[in-house]
């Protein structure tokens, strides 16, 4: 019996775009310096804990910039793939929260945001897919132990509720934070969550 391979998922360290309480998807921001402090944290807190094999990065400048600063020191490279990217808010992209609350469909998406179409964009459901295809594909592999997923919010937090086997539930009864570290077992059983959200 192998021993269990463990998928290490993190959320990109804060952006400049998540400090000004901004919805972003596909919009390319950097992050702020407490980002960087955040990741140099998580940084020291993987390497002594888990030797990285394979580095997985939304190609997003944030989630890249994340993915270079946890690897630093790590022989694995950072492998940009797009399956890795946040929901594609459309017409709502940029926008904080007052004018996200003034537009007419916010009532909707509040209720059930897991299944709301973003005017001119995607649904969180189209994310699913592609973090389910991810999912698929890395598990398919042999040749790693330990992996690392730098992500954004909806597609960590759909990883976790497949895991969980409740993808299909209207929201998540749990909170991913920037720069935290959530740990996926992988073994002859099946997949399991070991922790979750865990801020360094």
């Amino acid at each position: 019996m192998g021993e269990d391979r463990q998928v290490l998922l993190v959320r990109h360290a804060e952006s400049v775009a998540n400090r000004e309480r901004l919805l972003t998807g596909r919009i390319d921001v950097e992050l702020t310096p407490g980002g960087r402090r955040q990741c140099r944290a998580a940084s020291r807190y993987i390497r002594r804990r888990f030797r990285v094999d394979l580095a997985f990065s939304s190609p997003m400048r944030r989630s890249m910039e994340t993915a270079g600063l946890l690897t630093r020191g790590s022989p694995a490279s950072v492998q940009p793939n797009e399956l890795l990217l946040e929901t594609d808010f459309g017409d709502w992209e940029g926008l904080d929260r007052a004018q996200l609350a003034a537009k007419p469909q916010w009532e909707q998406y509040v209720t059930d945001p897991f299944h709301f179409t973003f005017p001119g964009g995607e649904s969180p459901q189209q994310v699913r897919e592609r973090v389910e295809r991810f999912r698929g594909e890395l598990l398919a592999r042999d040749d790693w132990k330990t992996a690392l997923v730098v992500s954004h919010y909806t597609p960590l937090v759909f990883y976790v509720l497949m895991v969980m086997g409740v993808a299909d539930r209207g929201r998540a009864a749990f909170k991913i934070g920037n720069a935290a570290v959530s740990v996926i077992g992988a073994g002859e059983y099946g997949e399991y969550v070991e922790m979750l959200n865990y801020r360094p």
